[in-house]
Formats: C-alpha cells, structure tokens, sequence
C-alpha cells in the first residue's frame, strides 16, 4: 500500500492526502469515493467530511490565487511607478550637476544613482585638481606683447625711408 501523506486543516485535524483516501477507497469497495452503496457507515462519514475538506482546500487555493493576482497587478504597477521615479531622479540629478555627464550618472535604484554621483563627484575633483596644477605649472607672460612696426630688414633703402616718414605722419 502506498505511504499516506498527511496534511493539517487550520483547524489542526490530520487530513490524508486524496490519492491515498481514493487508493483506499477503491480497494476496499471497488467504487469511486463518493459511491456510498454497500459502504458502512464510518467510511461514508469519512469519505464526506473528506469531500468537504476537498471542496474546503480547493475554495482557499481559489482565495489564495485571485490574492496572488491582485498582489501580482500591485507589484506591476509599484514597479512601473519605481522605475519611472528613478528616471525622474536620475534625470534631476543630471540636470542640477552641470558637470556631470549622462554617462557618469548610472544605476536602476536611488542608492546606485546616489552611488554614481559620489563616483562622478570624485572623478570631477580629480579632474579639476589636475588641471589646476597644470595651469600653475603653465608660464604665461602678463599683458600683451611690445607692439612692433613690420620687420624692414629686407626693405630696400628707399622703402625704409617710405616706412618711417609713413610712421611720423600717423
């Protein structure tokens, strides 16, 4: 005979497992469960209150499965609702760091976005130091270079003369 399975009712009475009481039922009676001719007693009262427990367990699972779908539709739309609030966060985050690029500012949750901007703060203060340094290092000279007349060097006599007297009349 196979291993009978027991489960519990909430209101902890041992149910055996329906294979096991059909198995049974049909061995010692030859009918289907349910069929209560030439049965005693106990096993009709047994078979009953099974039935019950049947129709009890299966109205529970029908009340847990509408409960998973109405929780499944809620997980939907609280996820839908998440994702766009990071997007949005995401986006401001963008938009109020003008120093930060889309690329710097990445990740699926507030904590990876709040992450990546104290990544991309670090990467933009490495940046900014590093090109502070490298303007003290740059030697630029103060004010503008002496103005100076065109280099007539390779000017014949008479034009240099032309040159000057252009010059004086400036």
């Amino acid at each position: 005979m196979a291993e009978e399975k027991t489960e519990y009712k909430a209101d902890g009475k041992q149910v055996p497992d329906n294979a096991v009481i059909a198995s049974e039922a049909k061995q010692s009676h030859g009918n289907e469960p349910g069929e209560t001719t030439g049965q005693s007693s106990e096993a009709q009262e047994r078979i009953i209150a099974l039935e019950a427990a049947v129709v009890e367990k299966e109205a529970a699972l029908s009340e847990a499965k509408k409960t998973l779908d109405a929780r499944a539709a809620d997980y939907s739309t609280l996820k839908t609702s998440f994702d766009e609030a990071v997007k949005s966060y995401r986006k401001l985050a963008v938009g109020s760091n003008p120093l930060f690029t889309e690329e710097l500012i990445t990740g699926a949750t507030i904590a990876e976005i709040d992450t990546a901007l104290t990544r991309a703060a670090d990467f933009v203060g490495k940046v900014r130091s590093k090109i502070e340094e490298d303007l003290k290092n740059l030697s630029i000279p103060a004010g503008a270079p002496e103005r100076s007349g065109p280099d007539v060097s390779g000017y014949s006599p008479r034009e240099k003369i032309a040159e000057g007297i252009k010059k004086q009349n400036k």
